[in-house]
């Protein structure tokens, strides 16, 4: 998992210069490098990212995603349940992408949710997405993970949760 430490945290420290700065942690698995796309079979399939938090309570800030097709695309995030899957649903949103929020790969182009409304976090958590109509699709990298699975939600459904080898571009950003 690459880990960038960055800027943000509950309380302002001041840098050498007098100015003053917080702490961020970008959590990502993939490798940057986006080779390739994530599509959706059906409605009801569904991707999910694994993120272990580090040790302690966590505010979430944003979520970042690399988007390549144009469609809507449910995002939920989800506690981690006693039997390491995904657990209570701790928020859902919709995007709804059109082509000027496409991204090329190699453009800098990302769409982003922003989490502060959430309670602190620790732990396990999940980052599920899927399709609710068009053709979306996600930028994904080569990099195996280890932390990528799919599943499919129809209730009768006995498939469980699958491992996936290609790692979608998503970031998820913490306070420390």
């Amino acid at each position: 998992m690459g880990m960038v430490v960055g800027a943000c945290g509950h309380a302002p420290a001041t840098g050498s210069g007098g100015d003053s700065f917080t702490r961020e942690l970008v959590l990502s698995y993939d490798d940057n490098r986006p080779s390739g796309q994530l599509a959706f079979p059906n409605l009801t399939y569904e991707s999910l990212l694994r993120f272990q938090l580090p040790p302690g309570k966590h505010r979430a800030l944003r979520l970042r995603a690399l988007i390549s097709g144009t469609g809507t695309l449910e995002f939920a995030l989800y506690d981690n349940s006693p039997l390491e899957s995904p657990g209570d649903l701790l928020r859902r949103f919709t995007w709804t992408v059109d082509s000027a929020d496409v991204s090329s790969g190699k453009d800098g182009h990302w769409l982003v949710s922003d989490l502060r409304d959430l309670p602190a976090l620790e732990g396990v958590i999940w980052i599920g997405f899927r399709k609710n109509g068009g053709e979306p699709t996600i930028w994904t990298s080569s990099a195996n993970s280890g932390q990528t699975f799919l599943r499919d939600r129809r209730p009768n459904d006995t498939m469980g949760i699958l491992p996936v080898k290609r790692t979608p571009m998503l970031r998820l950003e913490l306070l420390l």
